[in-house]
């Protein structure tokens, strides 16, 4: 029987692993239910693009009509890169957009009991050291052995972990107070702009041909990613974002990147 031509309309669930230290593969949108533990990213394209290396020539220098002629011709390797259009931005990609860098920090939900804090000024707010401060039970905050009145010496801005002094209140320059209190668990990250112009990730394609019913595995073990052009953070459409950079070849791989197309036999 004659084989079928190949059509082809690929769609895939692409997953980018930020390259951490040695061996480790941070997910770039965690998510304990996926196969892979990383959420793909909702994305509109994919495009590999590649750069011819330089020519080397060497010419003839005979007297007769070989002279100028090309006796040797060499191609030296071209450079290969990827574009990715990003319909969403995750944290790492944010972090793209500012040009910096993302270090994001697992928080257990805790207590402190009695932890000093200086007041360096009493006309600004005063950092607890942790976000999402529970109301219950109330936090305790003490001066000596002075129970401060919340809402006459204090106020508290539980969802950012602000001690706020209030005008009038007993709390000075310089005061170092005592504090109790529970606060809850959350994920931060914070972004340091202007660090980083770019990031290595390894890519994971989890393509198929929606014609033809092949699946594929499309593995990039890293690719330097940055913003491709300017992104206006207060655009009134949806931000959507164009990375591209370079592949890069890894010692312990055998190729810049590999694309294995699987089709199941007929029985």
């Amino acid at each position: 029987m004659a084989q079928q031509p190949k059509v082809r309309k690929f769609a895939g669930d692409l997953r980018f692993f930020e390259i951490g230290t040695g061996a480790d593969r941070i997910p770039l949108i965690p998510d304990a239910d996926d196969k892979f533990g990383n959420k793909p990213l909702e994305q509109s394209s994919l495009t590999f693009g590649y750069e011819a290396g330089d020519t080397t020539e060497v010419k003839s220098k005979r007297r007769d009509d070989r002279y100028g002629q090309i006796i040797h011709r060499d191609a030296n390797p071209g450079t290969t890169n990827v574009t990715v259009g990003a319909l969403e931005v995750p944290v790492g990609f944010l972090a793209r957009m500012l040009y910096g860098s993302a270090v994001t920090t697992t928080v257990a939900e805790g207590a402190v009991v009695d932890q000093p804090l200086t007041v360096p000024s009493k006309d600004a707010p005063v950092d607890l050291g942790h976000r999402f401060v529970l109301a219950t039970p109330a936090p305790v905050v003490k001066k000596g052995s002075t129970t401060l009145v919340k809402d006459t010496d204090y106020t508290i801005d539980n969802r950012q972990g602000l001690l706020i002094p209030k005008v009038g209140g007993d709390i000075e320059h310089g005061d170092v107070l005592t504090l109790s209190y529970s606060y809850d668990g959350y994920l931060e990250t914070a972004i340091n702009g202007g660090a980083v112009p770019n990031k290595s990730f390894m890519i994971l394609g989890d393509v198929q041909d929606r014609i033809g019913g092949d699946e594929g595995l499309l593995r990039i073990p890293q690719v330097d990613l940055t913003v491709d052009g300017d992104v206006d953070w207060f655009s009134d459409e949806p931000i959507q974002l164009t990375l591209t950079g370079p592949v890069v070849f890894r010692s312990e791989e055998s190729a810049l990147y590999t694309f294995k197309v699987y089709e199941q036999q007929a029985g």
